[in-house]
């Protein structure tokens, strides 16, 4: 069966909650709100963009507590492709995920079965788009090497803060097209090979680099170029948690669906807005429908 999309990386469970303010070291916090929610970068990715229309694969490593679990249910009830799914002893991920009012965050991250993930045979003639998204980075390179006929997109998360940024970063950069970081990401990058022009970052094959900047938009470069793109206003932001993996979602579905790069973004931020308005990285799910409307008001 063809489907558009194979998402690699990480599937967790999330604990999410809205304290009263961030701690420092030796202090105590108050949790406002707290849920349980279905997560993890690669499940995230792989739920929004189904949910626009993007048929979807998921190449993740679980433990045995994700077998029959309404987490596994949901995303089979979704028709999201697990036939690359890895079953290890460990639990499956977990994140705990803590957010002030200003939509600060710290998180706290087992990786569990995602840190077990293996490399293993993949069809990739089966896909036109492979993301690489936070998970068990050390095989990505040589994933990569392998499906170099499909167009890869790369979004490293938080791990690039405690990976070997060369060997597990930067080495995979000349086999991808799209690169999303966010703003804090992006600078560490460029400090990271000792530079402050964008282009060098750029890979071979590279197209753009998209910057996410939470309420201030998002900022898509090219290698000689740097649009603006703004966010969607939202009166109400409830919980910022997923609204990196929603606007990557976005974006992918509108380039698999024909858009360029800049509508691409458009919709990447139309997708993060539903998202951030309900606690919980996976509920309130946008419809292509959805974005339609809105994207044809602005």
């Amino acid at each position: 069966m063809f489907m558009s999309l194979l998402v690699v990386g990480n599937i967790a469970y999330d604990t999410i909650a809205r304290v009263k303010f961030l701690p420092n070291r030796n202090q105590a916090t108050s949790i406002e709100n707290i849920i349980l929610s279905n997560g993890g970068c690669a499940g995230n990715v792989a739920v929004v963009a189904n949910n626009l229309g993007v048929k979807t694969s998921l190449y993740s490593a679980v433990g045995e507590d994700f077998r029959d679990s309404s987490y596994q249910k949901q995303l089979l009830d979704f028709g999201i492709d697990l036939s690359y799914l890895q079953y290890t002893t460990e639990l499956t991920a977990r994140s705990f995920i803590f957010s002030d009012e200003r939509e600060n965050q710290q998180i706290y991250y087992y990786p569990g079965a995602s840190s077990k993930l293996v490399e293993r045979y993949v069809d990739f003639d089966r896909f036109t788009n492979i993301h690489f998204t936070a998970g068990e980075m050390s095989i990505y390179k040589n994933l990569m090497e392998k499906a170099k006929s499909v167009v890869i997109s790369f979004d490293p998360g938080q791990e690039m803060f405690h990976r070997p940024v060369k060997e597990q970063i930067i080495d995979c950069l000349s086999f991808v097209s799209y690169l999303f970081l966010n703003e804090h990401e992006y600078r560490f990058l460029l400090d990271f090979i000792g530079s402050n022009d964008t282009k060098d970052l750029f890979g071979r094959k590279m197209r753009a680099i998209i910057v996410s900047r939470g309420k201030d938009g998002t900022i898509l470069y090219y290698r000689n170029e740097k649009i603006d793109i703004p966010a969607v206003n939202v009166k109400d932001v409830k919980d910022p948690t997923g609204a990196g993996d929603a606007h990557r979602a976005g974006f992918l579905a509108g380039i698999i669906k024909g858009f360029d790069e800049i509508t691409a973004c458009k919709i990447g931020n139309i997708a993060a807005s539903f998202i951030i308005q309900e606690m919980g990285t996976q509920m309130n799910l946008p419809s292509w429908g959805d974005i339609k409307k809105i994207l044809e008001t602005d």
